[in-house]
């Protein structure tokens, strides 16, 4: 479609057009596991706003920074309506599945070619347990914005989760074994290493628990870890951990960074 001057494409449009695309699939069903996804897209958005106020950005790479926050997992709503699950080992990776979304989503192709490159390559690499060695400085730092902005409400997501009874629950926390004692100790001894844990090594709650407090250290810009100290969330997964001398060692290394440790990109 050819865009004309009273179709100029601004944020506020694709919010839209990415709130129609949602509630089609959410429909007068009101589907729990949706709606929260939609939720968790906004309150992305809006941590990559607050992320953005602390960096000094050309308008275009601010603009593609909201417009990768707004579509990062718009492949969810696909993948659940498909399979049922959140869970990508089960399904497929939903980083994949919403560029392939995007790349014939008609909104988003009313954007100019060298925009839709860079927003494709960022949320394609969202979910990635890291960033390739050689990623063009081009999309780095979008990359880095919008890891730090999900996984700030991934903790929001976690918290509320780990500590309701809400319907959603089971899907969300990718179906591990809600014991709330049990804890794999290869999990948390990677933790204490600062290695990657992946979301498919994952036994019980309490290892997604670790895993969600060791992003500490993965944060890569001083706002984030700003913001997920004044949020608190973390202290909230925190306190939920069970009483373990082992457990102990991982709150005090947490909560020393949390207070006092230096910025990651000051390393």
């Amino acid at each position: 479609m050819k865009k004309t001057d009273a179709e100029t494409v601004t944020f506020s449009y694709h919010e839209q057009k990415f709130i129609e695309y949602a509630d089609s699939f959410i429909g007068h069903a009101q589907e729990p596991c949706l709606i929260l996804k939609k939720e968790h897209t906004f309150r992305v958005v809006e941590n990559t706003k607050k992320i953005l106020s602390s960096l000094f950005l050309a308008p275009q790479d601010r603009y593609c920074a909201e417009l990768t926050a707004l579509y990062h997992d718009i492949g969810r709503f696909t993948q659940y309506e498909t399979y049922k699950t959140f869970l990508d080992k089960k399904s497929e990776n939903h980083a994949h599945l919403a560029v392939r979304i995007l790349k014939k989503y008609e909104p988003f192709l009313r954007e100019p070619k060298h925009i839709q490159e860079k927003v494709l390559a960022a949320v394609m690499l969202h979910n990635a347990l890291q960033l390739p060695a050689k990623l063009p400085e081009k999309f780095r730092l979008l990359c880095e914005i919008i890891r730090d902005a999900d996984k700030l409400d991934i903790m929001y997501v976690m918290a509320m989760n780990f500590t309701q009874s809400l319907p959603e629950k089971d899907s969300v926390i990718l179906h591990v074994k809600d014991d709330p004692y049990a804890f794999s100790k290869h999990i948390l001894a990677l933790a204490l290493q600062g290695r990657v844990i992946k979301y498919t090594d994952l036994v019980y709650v309490n290892d997604f628990k670790i895993l969600l407090c060791a992003w500490i250290f993965s944060l890569y810009l001083p706002k984030s870890k700003e913001l997920l100290k004044e949020q608190g969330f973390i202290n909230i997964i925190l306190d939920s951990l069970p009483n373990h001398a082992d457990i102990a060692v991982f709150k005090e290394m947490i909560l020393k960074e949390l207070n006092y440790g230096s910025c990651t990109e000051c390393r």
